[in-house]
């Protein structure tokens, strides 16, 4: 179990959201309490992952998410979320990826003094999360034990360097007040904070690859889900505390400025300042570039390897060319890891090449965005599948009850999420990305829409296919 609960925790890596996605909540909400956003968005997949281990203990498949809404809507809608996951997770990969690349061009400068074009770091980055892609599960589990090791130590640091050099010489927990919610778009923070914890859902995709799925599959996504939310948590606050609650939201919003060009500074960055001498600060942010390097590329690889099984599970169910379904002895796909590396890459590239980092944040938020819709049908359909087998499972609040209301809570905040942030995110980006206001609603709906379309024409063509979606038996 720990080694599937590493690989679901890295994609989202502790030490790349404090980097990127912390100050992108803070830029645009302007919520002051944004690391109790973070909290609470964490302690609703919680609730969601209590409803999703309901169904990982009775469907076995390593579709993940869509083999769950193929149980309780049917197979026209699994499909669907089919096609809608592994579209958004591979946008996602892509805007990992180009953090990956950044990263990697910074460190390589900094440390070999080789000037190393962005675009040629997205193409090393490509090939980087593709052999990791070919490993095992046993192995890979060994990579990310090291990679885990340097997120836990950049981030003890920071914590304990930030909570105990307090701004102002007093430690404020402001960052964590409720009360301070209340100022800024706590709906927009929201929206933010829940699209970044995307990936601890994935555990079910290696529901083939492991000895007890219905025990290891539940257990590691609510583990996942609970240290990323205390993490983070834990570490926004301290971060407060060395800038000042209120400060961080300006110099967050100073951030994205120098990223358009103003005079603003990244938010760690100016908590390293505070920490450390100007004699320590360059050696500092060097080693904390390479520990965000190996952060981004554990999650750009876990982000790869469940695309990877979803497209296996896919051909393995008749909907895809059998091809694509072959595995090696330890479960890992061959083929079919290169489904998302081909939508990524030339994504990933085209944001380095016009140097635009508005390109990067829609990717990010589009992919999160996806697969908030796919936990809103998910959940949906964990109430209609515990509602239409309820007399033959067990009862009270452990048993289907309780997951089904877990399912309930968990439909209305994701739901909620993926509506609001329809309606207002474009306003809020349409600064640094006019499209947003029909690049959303046409990409989500129409890969869901896709799949939708491409089940009736095989519940035409090949009934007996769509029949078997989410269904086959485990490799």
């Amino acid at each position: 179990m720990s080694g599937l609960v590493l690989i679901t925790t890295m994609t989202h890596a502790p030490l790349v959201m404090l980097w990127s996605i912390m100050p992108t909540t803070y830029q645009f909400s302007g919520v002051v309490a944004t690391p109790l956003v973070f909290g609470i968005g964490g302690a609703a997949l919680l609730v969601f992952a209590v409803a999703y281990g309901g169904l990982a203990r009775r469907i076995r498949h390593s579709g993940g998410l869509y083999a769950f809404v193929t149980h309780g809507l049917g197979p026209t809608v699994g499909l669907g979320v089919a096609t809608l996951a592994v579209l958004s997770y591979s946008v996602l990969l892509s805007g990992a990826l180009v953090l990956l690349a950044g990263v990697l061009t910074s460190s390589v400068g900094s440390l070999l003094g080789i000037d190393l074009p962005v675009p040629i770091s997205v193409v090393v980055a490509v090939v980087a999360v593709l052999v990791l892609g070919r490993l095992q599960l046993r192995t890979l589990s060994r990579i990310y034990l090291a990679l885990a090791a340097s997120q836990v130590l950049a981030v003890l640091w920071l914590d304990f360097g930030s909570a105990t050099t307090p701004d102002g010489g007093q430690v404020s927990y402001d960052a964590i007040d409720p009360a301070w919610l209340l100022g800024g778009s706590f709906s927009l923070a929201l929206c933010l904070a829940l699209t970044s914890f995307m990936g601890s859902e994935t555990g079910a995709n290696y529901a083939d690859e492991l000895a007890e799925p219905r025990r290891t599959v539940p257990r590691a996504t609510l583990i996942s889900y609970a240290f990323s939310a205390v993490v983070l948590l834990i570490s926004g606050w301290a971060i407060s505390v060395a800038t000042g609650p209120e400060k961080a939201v300006s110099i967050a919003q100073g951030s994205y400025e120098s990223a358009i060009g103003g005079n603003g500074q990244p938010l760690l960055l100016a908590v390293v300042g505070r920490l450390v001498g100007p004699e320590h600060v360059t050696t500092v942010v060097h080693l904390l570039t390479a520990a965000l390097a190996l952060g981004a590329l554990g999650t750009s690889a876990s982000i790869h390897h469940s695309v990877a099984r979803q497209i296996a599970a896919l051909a393995r169910d008749g909907i895809l060319p059998p091809a694509l379904a072959a595995r090696r002895d330890g479960g890992t796909p061959i083929r079919a890891g290169w489904f998302a590396p081909l939508i990524a890459g030339p994504l990933a590239f085209l944001a380095v090449s016009v140097d635009n980092t508005a390109v990067a944040l829609v990717v990010g938020i589009l992919g999160g965005l996806g697969i908030v819709a796919a936990l809103a049908l998910t959940s949906l359909a964990a109430i209609v599948y515990f509602l239409r087998g309820a007399e033959e499972d067990e009862t009270g609040f452990l048993g289907w009850e309780g997951h089904m209301v877990a399912a309930a809570f968990a439909l209305v905040v994701t739901g909620f999420v993926f509506v609001y942030a329809l309606i207002r995110l474009p306003s809020v980006l349409v600064v640094v990305a006019p499209a947003a206001g029909w690049l959303f609603p046409v990409c989500l709906g129409g890969a869901f829409g896709a799949g939708v379309v491409w089940a009736l024409v095989l519940r035409t063509t090949r009934p007996e296919v769509l029949g078997r979606l989410g269904r086959s038996d485990p490799a």
